[in-house]
């Protein structure tokens, strides 16, 4: 165990010099006003709410969505569940030519995602993504990254089809990452449109009676590879997969 934990903090120390700034430790850990975004130094805005620290944390220095073990080549990746834009900028220094389109329905959010787009390059949309075309009624919470969706006519937000966005970049997708707290259970009723996803980095939720063993399954039928998956404990899970040579 604290081998693993001095192997944690090494590699956290390497990402966060990779990103121009210094890591010691979790409890003095202060959310950058800096980083470094494909070789250059940028100011990031990134709001000082409860538990955004942890989130910088997962993302870019414990890359907990994957983006180190994908081939830095890929050329097209989506975002469903943005937030304020920490994942494209990882996935910017990690894929320099890529295409990305990120996804966010919290309307608050989009000054952040506004001024990330601009220094890391990426295309955002303040909409949800769902099976179809429609609206959502949001649940905000205290903690933006906790945000649910509700899929309403009486909503006010708009939410777009899963086949819609995969066409607006170009029809096919090198690497979806999906961390939409609940509504991917949505986007798992489209599996022709899967078929067009070549690589999942996924944060799944199960309080809506779903488990673990049930998403792997689903992910597996949808015709990938997993190549990890990761319970964190009875409510939520991740799971890194690719699409198989042969889909079932």
């Amino acid at each position: 165990m604290l081998i693993n934990k001095l192997v944690q903090l090494l590699r956290r120390k390497i990402r966060a010099k990779k990103l121009g700034i210094k890591f010691k430790r979790v409890a003095s850990f202060q959310l950058p006003e800096q980083l470094i975004v494909q070789g250059k130094h940028y100011q990031v805005n990134i709001p000082s709410e409860k538990g955004m620290d942890g989130e910088f944390i997962e993302v870019l220095l414990d890359d907990c969505y994957g983006v180190e073990k994908l081939s830095p080549s890929l050329r097209t990746i989506i975002d469903i569940g943005a937030n304020v834009g920490l994942f494209p900028i990882g996935a910017r220094n990690r894929f320099p030519q890529a295409v990305i389109h990120a996804y966010e329905a919290n309307p608050n959010l989009e000054n952040h995602l506004k001024h990330q787009s601009k220094i890391a390059n990426f295309t955002y949309f303040m909409e949800a993504v769902g099976a179809e075309d429609g609206k959502v009624v949001l649940d905000i919470r205290e903690v933006s990254g906790k945000t649910r969706s509700t899929v309403s006519p009486s909503g006010d937000i708009p939410m777009v089809s899963f086949r819609r966005a995969i066409d607006r970049i170009g029809g096919s997708v090198d690497l979806a990452k999906v961390d939409c707290e609940g509504a991917e259970w949505l986007l798992f009723e489209d599996r022709d449109t899967w078929q067009l996803v070549q690589n999942l980095s996924l944060e799944y939720h199960l309080w809506s009676g779903h488990t673990h063993a049930e998403t792997r399954q689903v992910i597996e039928n949808l015709g990938f590879r997993i190549g990890k998956q990761t319970p964190i404990d009875k409510w939520y899970g991740s799971i890194l997969a690719s699409r198989t040579r042969n889909p079932q």
